[in-house]
């Protein structure tokens, strides 16, 4: 199986809407069953036949039908195809669920497309079967000194490098928070953990005993494991063993998992009543039912595309300990290559071309993504036309990647002992024993 996001949000030109991949049989089924042979009669060509009789190579392209990514996977194509007129790029786009699904069986059946936009998680499965095309050489120093190391990471297996990251799929270093509570409140922006604390309490509203505001929100379904694992990273602390796996015991995690508890038993700014309901903590925060939300940087643009609204800040949240805010990430959307197309050498070099710094500035600034390449990141055309996505910019250092591991596993085992804790069912020490012990097991099974 896969490792897939369970939720993801593609940023739409006409809206940012979440993709659920864990919704019914049934409507994946129907889904297919009506996208398969329309995807074929758009174009039946796949790396099994790419090349025309005049000499001309074709190449098949497939991607999801977020309109942002579309549009900027369009341009790259005129530009590209009107600098090379040897090659031309057939572009196929289906919807998300179905895209995941169709890359799956085009892969089992040995005809999958020349080059392919991925989510970073799922690209071991296909690198670990010796089905993608690996990096030519002359572009290995070059990804490698190009690109930031987290956002690298699920295209690396072995030192080998099997796709090129468009983004850095980040969920740290940034909080929204809402300038009218704050002002109200008579606050300043928090610059250290402890005032984080004070302001989270401060911007708490309760009515009947209960929280109506909360102060300071993490509870979703990515944000506990992002947090807890940047908590023991800035106590200087690892989670992995020498022997690859996992190790949740450590002090740094016990302190960790405790602070967070934290939130919900002792600071009182927070609590379980919304994780795992129909929306996420930044909705609340458009809601003005939370002061700050710890959530990416894509959700700024929910609040512009959903809540018609550029009315928050996106500012730093302060390290837990004296340390830089270290943090991990999972790698983001990306270019593969199949290891049977018949055109790879072409199909690369169309993938340096729009993965080099201004074309990658172009895409990240269209999609609303935080640049996986360094001279994309730091160049100052990019914060003049996204001038909020500072705070993730100013810590894309501090990264690394979370580790060749199933996130959705992770996540949901560190989650689901989470609400056990929070809930004081359990505690601190047994619940990451169990979240220690069951991820092992799974490594174990790999």
């Amino acid at each position: 199986m896969l490792n897939l996001p369970a939720l993801k949000w593609v940023n739409k030109k006409g809206g940012v809407y979440l993709i659920s991949i864990k919704r019914s049989l049934f409507i994946l089924i129907s889904l297919l069953t009506l996208l398969l042979p329309l995807a074929a009669c758009s174009n039946s060509e796949t790396s099994s036949s790419n090349g025309d009789s005049d000499g001309k190579v074709t190449l098949t392209w497939w991607s999801h039908d977020g309109p942002a990514f579309v549009k900027a996977n369009k341009q790259f194509i005129k530009e590209y195809e009107a600098k090379n007129p040897n090659v031309q790029i057939k572009l196929q786009i289906f919807p998300y669920d179905a895209f995941i699904q169709k890359l799956k069986a085009a892969y089992a059946s040995k005809n999958p497309p020349d080059l392919a936009q991925v989510f970073g998680s799922w690209v071991p499965q296909y690198s670990k079967n010796a089905l993608l095309s690996p990096i030519p050489d002359d572009m290995k120093d070059w990804a490698k000194s190009t690109f930031y190391e987290p956002a690298l990471g699920a295209y690396t297996l072995d030192d080998k490098l099997y796709g090129i990251p468009q983004e850095y799929n980040i969920e740290n270093g940034g909080v929204l928070a809402n300038p009218d509570m704050f002002k109200k409140a008579g606050l300043e922006y928090p610059k250290t953990w402890n005032e984080l604390i004070d302001d989270a309490k401060k911007l708490t509203v309760t009515k009947n005993g209960k929280i109506d505001i909360k102060g300071f929100d993490f509870i979703s379904g990515d944000n506990i494991t992002f947090t807890f694992l940047s908590l023991i990273l800035q106590q200087k602390g690892d989670y992995w063993t020498s022997d690859g796996h996992v190790n949740f015991t450590t002090p740094e995690a016990i302190t960790a998992m405790e602070e967070l508890k934290k939130f919900v038993t002792d600071y009182k700014v927070t609590n379980l009543r919304d994780f795992s309901g129909n929306l996420d903590i930044s909705d609340l925060f458009y809601k003005n039912k939370a002061a700050m939300v710890y959530r990416g940087p894509w959700t700024i643009a929910v609040g512009k595309e959903n809540y018609k609204t550029e009315k928050l800040d996106y500012i730093p949240i302060p390290s837990f300990t004296d340390q830089p805010p270290y943090f991990a990430a999972e790698s983001g959307w990306g270019e593969i290559v199949a290891k049977s197309s018949k055109h790879q050498e072409e199909a690369w070099k169309f993938i340096r071309y729009m993965t080099e710094k201004d074309k990658a500035k172009y895409f990240n600034i269209t999609t609303f993504t935080v640049p996986a390449n360094k001279e994309a990141a730091q160049d100052p055309e990019f914060l003049k036309a996204l001038p909020k996505m500072k705070a993730s910019i100013d810590v894309l250092p501090y990264g690394r990647f979370i580790g060749l591991i199933d996130t959705d596993f992770l996540k949901k085992t560190i989650n689901d002992n989470f609400q056990l804790i929070a809930a004081e069912k359990t505690s601190v020490e047994d619940g990451l024993k169990k979240i220690e012990t069951t991820i092992n097991q799974m490594l174990d099974k790999k």
